[in-house]
Order: structure tokens, then sequence, then C-alpha cells
């Protein structure tokens, strides 16, 4: 990690460490970087990087970086790049970095996940009802066995094998009726939920019968993966637009 402690200081104070006065310790931002693009190249090819990172902060946190720096994510989304160059690492995109700020998190604290998705996915939504009827400040997607892009636009989404879910996945390890994904209003987020399958549901490595989710999440359906991610609606221009 300490050859990496320089291009800390030239890329990462400017951005996070200054505009939050400091308060955000410049070493600390880089082995969390660092760490899930290690993360993220443990199911991936070693020499290709993660093209996609979510990044948590607290809320204030974020309300003060966006007022100082409108471009933040842009300037981290290059400063992400030059990491990855100095790691060795060969980019097919220019990353994409998706900040999202959050009550819960402690202040001058963040999370990144960093995940790899082709950029040429087939793209489709799902149909269930009722509709999301909620104003998110982000799209929730899921990619499919690295094959597939769902627009998750349902307050629940039953994913199987059979063909009455909204999520078919044509796989012999996933159960019939293996998962629902439930929205919860009061979090604003969705529930994943396993419905007694055989081969059972793992996030992020770990057994789970139910757990909310949050961008950059791996569930596994009996070895399947699945992607959960999101789409934030900020000024950046490595966000998406927000959806009509």
């Amino acid at each position: 990690m300490h050859r990496f402690e320089d291009l800390a200081q030239q890329l990462i104070e400017a951005s996070l460490a200054r505009a939050l006065g400091g308060k955000l310790e410049v070493n600390a931002v880089l082995r969390t970087i660092v760490r899930a693009i290690e993360d993220a190249q443990a199911g991936n090819s070693p020499s290709v990087a993660p093209n996609h990172f979510w990044v948590t902060l607290n809320e204030d946190d974020l309300r003060a970086l966006e007022a100082n720096r409108p471009r933040l994510a842009d300037e981290l989304s290059e400063q992400v790049r030059q990491i990855m160059l100095q790691m060795g690492l060969r980019l097919d995109a220019p990353p994409r970095v998706l900040l999202w700020g959050v009550p819960n998190m402690p202040p001058h604290h963040l999370q990144v996940k960093a995940r790899w998705i082709a950029s040429n996915l087939p793209h489709a939504d799902t149909s269930a009802t009722p509709s999301l009827a909620v104003s998110l400040p982000r799209r929730p997607f899921l990619i499919v066995d690295g094959q597939r892009q769902i627009g998750l636009n349902a307050t629940l989404v039953r994913v199987g094998r059979a063909h009455d879910n909204d999520v078919i996945v044509d796989d012999r390890r996933v159960s019939r009726h293996h998962l629902e994904l439930r929205w919860q209003h009061d979090l604003a987020r969705f529930l994943a939920v396993d419905l007694n399958s055989s081969g059972g549901t793992r996030l992020n490595g770990y057994p789970i019968k139910q757990c909310t989710l949050e961008a950059g999440d791996v569930l596994s359906l009996g070895g399947v993966e699945i992607i959960y991610g999101e789409e934030f609606t900020l000024q950046s221009t490595t966000a998406l637009p927000p959806a009509p």
C-alpha cells in the first residue's frame, strides 16, 4: 500500500480531503478505493479493472462536497482511472464514480464498492405490479450473470427459474421461486428475501435469509451471480440523467 501513498496525496487530497476541510484522512480514502478495486478484481480477470464505483458518504458531507465541487464525481473518476493505471490494470472504459449521501453513515467516513459491468448488455425492465410509485434519487437495476441488465420499477420483484417470475434465471442451480426483492418504503431500499431455495442465497459471500441491498452488492443464487446496482441522478456527467 505504501507505493500508492504519494498518489493519494496528489490525486485524492485536492478533491475529497480538501473539500471536507481535511476531515477525511487522505490515505484512509486511498485505502478504501484500492481495497474496493482489489475486491472487485477477485471475481474478474486480474488484468481488467472495475468500471463502476459506488461511493456512499454521510449526506451532510456530500452536500458540502457538491456545493464546493459540483463536478466532484468527474474529478474522482479521473483520479480513480490514474490509480488503476498505476496498479497496472487494463481499463476497457473510463470508470464511473457515483456518489450517494445517506443519514446513517458516520460523518467524514465513506464506503466504496467497485464492480465491472459490461457496457453492451441488453436492457430490460421488470413488469411486476404495483409500480414503484416513489420518487427515487437513484434508479435500481440488476446485472444477471453478467449477461443482461434489468431495471427495477416495481415494489415486489420475484426472481427464479420458473417463467412466472419477473426476473427469469434459466439455470438449474436456481430454484423455481428463489428470491424476492421487496421495496421497503421506510428505508427506501430493497429487501432481498430467500424463498427457502434449495441452493440458498449469499450476499457478498455470506449466506442470508433476508437482507437490505446497497449499490454494488453481489447476490449469489446457488452460484449464479446477480449484481444489484443503482444509477444516481446527480449533477455529474458520469451519472445518467434522471428517468423521465
